[in-house]
């Protein structure tokens, strides 16, 4: 019996669909920002003395105010990979310093090194004088090309996994969850004085 044919429960039905319609938007959303974060994750774990990249993109957490205005602690920057020889001045760069901390500065000049490679002078838009280390394109993670503002606190709560559960969880709960109502009320609606298509009587037949 197609419970969507009786006219007593097709708004509930209408609504089921509408639910069903949500639930796929909220996985579409959730689903990729899980695999990321998971990619990531994994990543980190296998190599922590690297930044975690997911196709050629990197995001990193400002720690400190070297670069303010433009960036402030805890927002969230994006490093792509890039061809360290084609970097210029003015550009913002993730690298790594001869301590192994990676540093988000502006290019402020280049030199060639004794190998013939470029080397890039950096130095904080905040800072007074520039970074004493030279920049060897070796030690470039990427260029900065995008900025999310206070975007580490969201990036730590989606590190925890108990909070990162709850985020693909919750709404794939609700979701079932609401459907499951759904037809659980349709059928009692039917049950109590639904009249089916297959129930109505059948037509007079003409007398001869």
């Amino acid at each position: 019996m197609n419970h969507c044919n009786n006219q007593t429960v097709r708004i509930t039905c209408m609504k089921h669909k509408l639910a069903s319609i949500i639930g796929i938007i909220l996985i579409v959303i959730f689903l990729p920002i899980v695999i990321v974060n998971m990619t990531l994750a994994l990543k980190g774990s296998l190599h922590p003395e690297k930044v975690a990249m997911f196709m050629g993109y990197g995001p990193l957490i400002v720690e400190t105010g070297s670069m303010k205005p433009i960036f402030n602690e805890q927002d969230v920057v994006i490093a792509k990979e890039v061809d360290a020889e084609t970097l210029n001045v003015g550009n913002i760069i993730a690298y790594y310093n001869p301590r192994g901390t990676v540093v988000t500065h502006r290019i402020i000049d280049v030199e060639i090194g004794e190998d013939g490679a470029k080397l890039y002078m950096t130095k904080g838009d905040a800072n007074n004088v520039e970074d004493r280390d030279p920049v060897h394109p070796s030690r470039v993670v990427g260029l900065i090309v995008y900025a999310i503002p206070q975007g580490g606190k969201a990036m730590n709560i989606a590190k925890n996994p108990l909070w990162m559960g709850l985020v693909i969880a919750v709404p794939v709960g609700l979701w079932f969850g609401y459907q499951s109502l759904a037809k659980t009320l349709a059928k009692r609606k039917e049950e109590k004085g639904g009249v089916s298509e297959d129930d109505e009587p059948p037509a007079e037949q003409p007398q001869e």
